[in-house]
């Protein structure tokens, strides 16, 4: 088993450290870290960006040829971590004591005693994605504009132990919105400033949902709906997101994904509270929005892409929902590129 250790003294060393363990380089741009997995490794990439909030957001998507552990060790920051799993299997724990399996769809919320050790473990030849936020709660407490005590208690002992007195370890599984919001940030192809903001947004959107969920107490609730319906649902939300230009009609959906029509609705209407077509055309703007601050494309382009027939209707509903027109992006993109 390769096994890499890592001491990180400050929140921005994770992928810099990394990357020399490797041998090689890494990429830092806007305070984003990325490092390629070299080819005689695996193959993949590990990215972080740590913001003003005390909030990081991780992703890694790799495949590594060997056994491959990561033994990381904060001696001054002591964070609280949020790991959910999206594809292939993590094994964690706290040095050689408290473990899990995690696999698609199941998070861990964990943090080690002061001068504690977390492992993260990957299985060889086998493709992982893992996402997770790590929350510095002394800055994060800095970052509030209120006192901690008068938050909720279940949510004050996630956040007010700044010292790490107490180790956390609680796994659970979260719902489609949450996968829904690691979904874009994996698929942001928006650059520069704008890119470091939405990501940013996007990390507080995954936080809100856990802290929904663990509203009722520190017991993780499985979803309302039946398993095999979620999971139904779950591959409606993939055929979507892949054949977004080409969605189908709500019949076809409901074929693809295994249930009939009406559990597909009412399956909709529980997870993301809209309607089948509705989530379609929210799913349409993201993605129009991302391309246009690409500045890549032209709106005429966009509205092809993802299969509308009408431009005026594109901008009618685009605006509606951001306030802005399509042309209005696309401008404010050119004119900023001009000025640099």
């Amino acid at each position: 088993m390769n096994t890499y250790h890592l001491r990180l003294n400050d929140v921005d060393d994770f992928v810099p450290q990394f990357a020399e363990k490797l041998g090689i380089g890494f990429k830092s741009k806007l305070g984003e870290f990325t490092v390629n997995i070299p080819s005689d490794i695996g193959s993949g990439k590990v990215a972080c960006v740590n913001f003003p909030n005390g909030i990081g957001l991780y992703t890694f998507n790799f495949t590594f040829h060997d056994d491959t552990c990561l033994r990381i060790y904060h001696p001054s920051v002591n964070p609280i971590r949020f790991i959910y799993c999206v594809e292939g299997t993590l094994n964690a724990y706290f040095k050689d004591e408290k473990s899990c399996e995690l696999k698609n769809h199941q998070h861990l919320i964990a943090a080690t005693t002061a001068n504690g050790t977390q492992c993260f473990q990957f299985n060889a030849g086998e493709k992982v994605r893992i996402c997770y936020l790590e929350v510095n709660r002394r800055k994060f407490q800095s970052y509030l504009s209120f006192e901690l005590h008068e938050i909720e208690e279940n949510y004050f002992r996630l956040f007010a132990d700044i010292d790490a007195e107490n180790e956390i370890f609680q796994t659970g599984s979260y719902g489609l919105r949450t996968m829904d919001t690691i979904r874009e940030i994996e698929d942001c192809g928006v650059e520069g400033f704008p890119r470091i903001n939405y990501l940013g947004g996007k990390s507080l959107e995954v936080l809100s949902h856990m802290l929904l969920q663990f509203r009722e107490g520190p017991e993780m609730h499985e979803p309302k709906l039946k398993k095999r319906d979620l999971r139904a649902i779950e591959r409606a939300v993939t055929h979507i997101n892949q054949n977004i230009a080409n969605t189908g009609t709500v019949q076809e959906l409901a074929k693809v994904s295994g249930i009939n029509v009406n559990k597909l609705q009412d399956g909709f209407q529980e997870v993301y509270g809209k309607t089948v077509n509705a989530y379609i055309r929210d799913v349409r703007l993201t993605h129009a929005m991302n391309m246009l601050l690409s500045g890549e494309k032209g709106v005429g382009e966009v509205v092809y892409e993802l299969g509308l027939s009408s431009r005026s209707y594109f901008s009618k509903i685009f605006k509606r929902r951001y306030g802005v027109l399509p042309k209005d992006v696309l401008n404010n993109k050119n004119l900023t590129e001009a000025s640099e």
